[in-house]
């Protein structure tokens, strides 16, 4: 009874950790000096129709936070060598409503 339980706590860990990363944005490896310039990463999400509150570097990718145009809150990480959209997170309803 004890090892099936043990089993049985095993592989939910397993899935749920797999389930975790599966969420986790995934930027190749690229040398800092082939990264995009945060400007850069500010003005392709501004094109994509984002009101940018804040960019950084987080986990390999450039990390942007800000609004949508319904005012939503969103996380987006681009690729920090093509700019493209990594993972999308969002839209949240806005803070405090």
């Amino acid at each position: 009874m004890r090892i099936t339980t043990i089993a049985v706590i095993a592989a939910f860990s397993t899935g749920f950790a797999g389930t975790a990363l599966a969420d986790r944005p995934r930027c190749p490896a690229v040398p800092a000096q082939q990264w995009l310039s945060i400007e850069q990463v500010v003005e392709k999400a501004q094109s994509l129709g984002y009101s940018v509150r804040q960019a950084k570097q987080s986990k390999g990718c450039w990390k942007v936070e800000g609004y949508d145009r319904n005012g939503a809150e969103i996380e987006i990480h681009f690729d920090p060598q093509s700019g493209d959209v990594v993972n999308p997170r969002g839209p949240r309803p806005p803070a405090g409503g």
